[in-house]
């Protein structure tokens, strides 16, 4: 999913009893926490963390955040990593968004997406990506009230996304007529992966 620019980001403030910080020494034992309470889709193992973000901790203190509770519990996170996209020049990636599972429902996923959207705008970027799977109906709706639209590069991939989309329709409609935002992007000018995990 992508975001044509990091402009007019949706406010999300968190709500009382938390606070944002940025990644500091220890925070990867944190992260991997956060995601094996949060994430049944992938095998969270010990090495995930260095596998994805590689040895060089610094990096991180200006793209990693997480939220705590008033007890300094963390208990969500997410990352503005560059998307390293050939069609998509100087984009941000919305990375390992996750909240734990007993946190979720109270606008910490919404207050992490926006955070790390401004901050990909400070570190130069100029739009924004995500990937995730067209099985995670929250997350997808998530996405797309923050303006991300779906992409689609072959037929197969538009008849999934229109079937999701469909059917947050259908469940959007049954409290308010207000349509979701977010269009359905045609195909990409060059062939690339599909940007979705199965799911």
């Amino acid at each position: 999913m992508v975001r044509p620019n990091l402009e007019e980001l949706p406010a999300s403030l968190l709500p009382p009893g938390f606070s944002f910080r940025w990644f500091r020494k220890g925070d990867a034992a944190h992260w991997l926490l956060i995601h094996h309470d949060a994430d049944p889709h992938n095998d969270i193992t010990p090495d995930l963390f260095t596998r994805q973000f590689g040895c060089d901790l610094s990096v991180l203190e200006n793209r990693q955040v997480f939220i705590q509770d008033d007890l300094g519990r963390v208990v969500g996170t997410a990352t503005a990593w560059p998307a390293e996209r050939c069609d998509l020049p100087r984009a941000g990636r919305v990375y390992w968004l996750a909240v734990m599972k007993h946190f979720q429902g109270r606008g910490l996923g919404r207050a992490l997406l926006t955070a790390v959207c401004e901050r990909m705008r400070e570190l130069g970027h100029d739009r924004a990506c995500v990937i995730t799977s067209t099985g995670r109906l929250p997350a997808v709706k998530l996405y797309l009230h923050a303006g991300f639209s779906p992409e689609a590069a072959t037929k197969e991939d538009q008849r999934t996304w229109d079937k999701v989309l469909a059917s947050l329709e259908r469940k959007h409609a049954r409290v308010t007529q207000a349509p979701l935002p977010g269009l359905l992007l045609g195909n990409p000018s060059s062939s690339r992966q599909w940007p979705l995990r199965p799911g």
